[in-house]
């Protein structure tokens, strides 16, 4: 995990899901997979490097996320997708699995898992309730992103994979899931993309409680300041070098909300929510630097 000094050094792309990859969503029932996944697919071209050309979301069950999907057209599938609509997908693709572990045959799994998704350059996503079922073996030692959600009665499969992946920092990995998964919906993302920093590891939701704590920290000034920043940026005002434009690419939506805001009150709404900004970890980064800027301006 990392501090929003240490986040600073990276770039947008450093922070992105990068395609092909084998992705692994796992937790019980009603713990938040589902909107993990809403959200992912809402902010594809953000989060995702490259941004896939075509979205393939394939159920076991029909639910709620098959109309709302279809509604910003992404395509969806009844059952297991055959080779043949896997083959059809523009390139990059990104292919869904929701609850389609038992349906699904072993080895086809394990191919989309390993070479199928490199070759025919696609993200795999598998969302499960169980991380160690003996059908997904070769798709979790192949997997380069995890999804933990919180799961109170898993605490020995949670421990089991952090011998399997952190060995020497067994320790670390289960403060940091015990830490992201305190509340209800929370999840710990798991970074194991070779090209990835080390210090990226490991990802965690930021609870709405601790957002509060650092909203309460600060004052009419420094949040109206922010508000500032962001109309200053949204007009223009401010020189921006291209690096410093492109870093700002994931959180546009975001200063374009708090730039329209004129009150102390709208301030801390917009923030708190965390409204326009991709996935959960980036709300509790972009907002503690903004937070520090605005502490400057007040001061001087």
């Amino acid at each position: 995990m990392l501090n929003p000094v240490e986040f600073q050094k990276f770039t947008n792309k450093d922070l992105k899901i990068k395609l092909p990859f084998g992705f692994i969503i796992s937790g019980p029932s009603s713990s938040g997979k589902s909107s993990f996944i809403k959200l992912l697919l809402k902010n594809a071209n953000e989060a995702i490097f490259p941004s896939p050309k075509s979205i393939l979301y394939c159920y076991g069950e029909f639910n709620s996320l098959v109309p709302d999907f279809q509604r910003i057209g992404v395509a969806v599938y009844s059952g297991v997708p055959p080779e043949e609509l896997i083959n059809k997908q523009q390139k990059p693709a990104l292919i869904i699995l929701d609850d389609l572990l038992y349906s699904i045959d072993e080895k086809y799994l394990s191919e989309l898992f390993t070479k199928k998704a490199h070759h025919q350059n696609f993200g795999i996503v598998l969302v499960t309730q169980n991380l160690f079922e003996k059908k997904i073996r070769v798709a979790r030692q192949n997997s380069m992103y995890l999804v933990l959600t919180r799961a109170p009665n898993s605490a020995l499969a949670v421990r089991n994979l952090g011998v399997q992946l952190f060995p020497k920092k067994l320790d670390f990995f289960l403060d940091a899931y015990m830490q992201a998964t305190k509340e209800n919906y929370t999840y710990l993302f798991i970074d194991l993309h070779p090209a990835s920093d080390s210090s990226l590891r490991l990802a965690k939701t930021r609870s709405l409680r601790k957002r509060k704590r650092i909203l309460k920290r600060t004052t009419s000034n420094e949040l109206l300041s922010i508000a500032e920043i962001c109309l200053n940026i949204a007009k223009g005002r401010v020189k921006l070098t291209k690096r410093q434009k492109y870093r700002l690419l994931p959180f546009v939506d975001f200063v374009r909300r708090t730039s329209r805001v004129r009150t102390e009150r709208g301030a801390r709404k917009v923030i708190q929510k965390g409204t326009g900004l991709p996935l959960g970890l980036f709300p509790a980064l972009f907002a503690p630097i903004l937070i520090e800027l605005a502490k400057n301006i007040t001061k001087n």
